[in-house]
């Protein structure tokens, strides 16, 4: 009977349909799991993505960084008066992006040039070479940026007898805070200020 039975609903409609159905299923599974591998798969690629995107965005600051250097020097150019009233420091910016500086004294008439230097980018430092009148033979010292941000240079040469180490701070854009530093004779260092105002 039950073989008989089993013949009977083998050929029958709902048999076929029945079949039918469990083909579907399975074919339905098949897509379901194929897409949920493709969910995974872009999941996985938007997770590189966000990683190296988090990489660019913890170098951006570098970047800022190098954009912002030149602006201290910017920022010198003009001419400035010492607080002692008697010494004048002239800035400019030349075309090549290099700037320029003369420190000069008044006295009735006469106009005496003090120092002469210049500042401008080389093997990737800034330097700052200076002639100073009655010093070095009037030749040419190199100092090189140890310390820079927007607002503060300093220039450096641990080689040289005094100074050593040459400081620019602007807390204002009308205020230069400059001093020089180096060893003394007592084994300590003396520092020089020289504070300015900006009369142009």
């Amino acid at each position: 009977m039950t073989v008989a039975f089993l013949q009977f609903w083998m050929n029958s409609p709902n048999y076929f349909a029945f079949i039918k159905y469990v083909n579907m299923q399975k074919l339905l599974n098949k897509k379901l799991n194929c897409f949920i591998a493709i969910l995974i798969f872009n999941a996985l690629i938007a997770a590189c993505n966000n990683s190296s995107s988090e990489k660019g965005n913890a170098s951006a600051p570098k970047t800022e960084d190098a954009a912002l250097a030149p602006l201290v020097f910017d920022k010198l150019v003009g001419t400035w008066l010492m607080e002692d009233g008697k010494i004048f420091e002239q800035w400019t910016k030349n075309a090549d992006g290099s700037y320029h500086s003369i420190v000069f004294s008044v006295n009735g008439k006469d106009t005496s040039l003090n120092e002469d230097a210049k500042i401008y980018k080389e093997n990737g430092n800034w330097v700052f070479e200076n002639k100073v009148k009655a010093e070095n033979d009037v030749e040419a010292i190199k100092f090189i940026s140890s310390k820079l941000t927007d607002r503060t240079v300093q220039f450096s040469n641990p080689a040289h007898d005094f100074p050593t180490d040459i400081n620019y701070t602007l807390p204002d854009a009308n205020t230069i805070n400059a001093f020089i530093t180096g060893p003394n004779k007592k084994g300590g260092k003396d520092t020089i200020p020289f504070n300015y105002k900006r009369i142009k």
